[in-house]
């Protein structure tokens, strides 16, 4: 096997067991929109404690990301990788066992630690290890996986449904879990992360291991001159708020608050039971169309794969959320003002079906990619932490109300909402958001620092 060949298999694994994260991050999200309907069978809960089930995962996620940064810069990218995959692991179990509301909701908030450690250890991984070339596709690829773990949770929750097993959907958890633990033992170090460090050698070896010699050589020059920099400068709150940085960190935090208010999470955690109260009554009929819309949100995820560096993000970002601004607010007007009706049912269906399509392409695919490269190397790791805090408190908050809010505003009012947010979206992505597809991380903080306009 020639060096190329080594390469390519060393880029392939890294990016498979780490981008696995992301499949448990979509597993859990997508197992609850089916086991919620059995779980209040044997867990006698009020509607707002649902919510809350919804939310613990993305609440915990939230306080775990805060101190995730800090966490990666002591330990490195690789292993908070393995512990998110141990804590997720027991918390599966906490889940299968639990007999009352109390202990499933905090086996809940440690999956969302876990999840948390995930959601920015991974992209924060992927964008500093992968090379500028394949970037995109890499941290996409935590996506893609992210969106195969929501269908495969609703595929194991329509086998289940015949017998109404919520255990056994959360127990089937373990299976990813089991192989991103096992597997991030075997993931290269961050090559960014070993020069911050000091640990140069170390890091040009880790670079070599990925691309030839004199391009890892130069980009190791590169790096080694944006962590002096770094160095040189004041403390985390200064460099934020920094003129050079205060322009790519309110983008960013802008993007991270918004992107959950589209209603992502909120519509995936609680699609089979907004369907089977538009009109489909059946349980297993409901669950089956939750099932198709996690796969409409594979299919997209695959099509943004394969054109996440060829197509400037931007313009995607810009695109997508224009058309699902479009389709929340036109599925409100068409909850508010028809009855109930299996008719209604289908009309909700497509609906749900167009927005996971354009969000996948758009502003699901690249939410990551764009937050991880955006930010400047001093405030990267603990950026993205703020930035993921305030993405996963906006989907918590917005969980946590999601359905008592559809019971006084009504469900259309929702829709029209979170419609609206996403038009905000779109407006912050095509005045603000610059162009990214091909530059390294240094080329993009360069454009800031030099006031260069997208």
């Amino acid at each position: 096997m020639n060096k190329t060949s080594s390469n390519k298999w060393v880029i392939a694994g890294m990016i498979f067991f780490a981008a696995m994260g992301g499949m448990l991050y979509g597993y859990d999200i997508g197992i609850l929109s089916g086991a919620l309907l059995f779980i209040k069978n044997d867990i006698p809960m009020t509607v707002f404690q649902e919510s809350l089930l919804g939310a613990a995962v993305l609440g915990g996620g939230a306080f775990a990301i805060l101190v995730c940064g800090y966490l990666a810069d002591i330990y490195g990218r690789k292993k908070m990788i393995m512990v998110s995959g141990f804590i997720f692991i027991i918390s599966v179990l906490i889940i299968y066992f639990s007999n009352s509301y109390e202990m499933i909701f905090s086996g809940r908030l440690i999956q969302g630690i876990a999840v948390g450690f995930i959601s920015i250890t991974v992209p924060l991984y992927l964008t500093e290890t992968a090379p500028a070339k394949i970037r995109g596709f890499a941290v996409v690829a935590f996506q893609l996986m992210l969106t195969f773990g929501i269908v495969l949770a609703n595929l194991v929750s329509l086998a289940f449904t015949a017998t109404g097993d919520w255990r056994g959907m959360f127990l089937t958890a373990l299976v990813p879990g089991f192989i991103m633990f096992v597997g991030s033992f075997f993931l290269i170090k961050s090559p960014r992360w070993l020069t911050l460090k000091g640990r140069d050698e170390e890091a040009l070896l880790a670079l070599k291991r990925m691309q030839p010699p004199m391009e890892a050589e130069s980009q190791f020059l590169g790096m080694k001159a944006a962590v002096s920099e770094s160095k040189n400068e004041s403390g985390f709150l200064k460099l934020l708020i920094e003129k050079k940085n205060l322009k790519p960190v309110l983008i960013v935090f802008s993007v991270a608050i918004l992107a959950q208010l589209t209603g992502i999470n909120s519509f995936l955690q609680f699609s089979a039971t907004i369907l089977k109260e538009a009109g489909f009554h059946s349980d297993f009929i409901a669950v089956e169309g939750a099932s198709l819309i996690a796969g409409i949100n594979l299919m997209a995820t695959i099509i943004a794969l394969f054109i996440a560096d060829r197509v400037e993000r931007k313009h995607l970002l810009a695109f997508g959320a224009a058309i699902v601004a479009v389709v929340l607010i036109a599925s409100g007007i068409i909850l508010e003002f028809t009855p109930v009706s299996m008719m209604k049912g289908y009309l909700m269906l497509t609906g749900l079906v167009l927005f996971i399509f354009f969000f996948a392409v758009g502003p699901g695919a690249l939410v990551w990619v764009i937050m991880s490269e955006l930010l400047p190397t001093s405030v990267r790791s603990k950026g993205l932490a703020i930035a993921l805090f305030l993405n996963s408190m906006a989907s918590a908050v917005l969980a946590s109300i999601f359905l008592p809010a559809t019971e006084w505003i009504g469900a259309g009012g929702m829709f029209v909402f979170c419609g609206a947010c996403t038009f905000i979206y779109f407006l912050v992505a095509i005045f603000y958001v610059p162009k990214t597809k091909g530059k390294s991380l240094e080329e993009i903080e360069a454009r800031f620092k030099d006031g260069v306009k997208s």
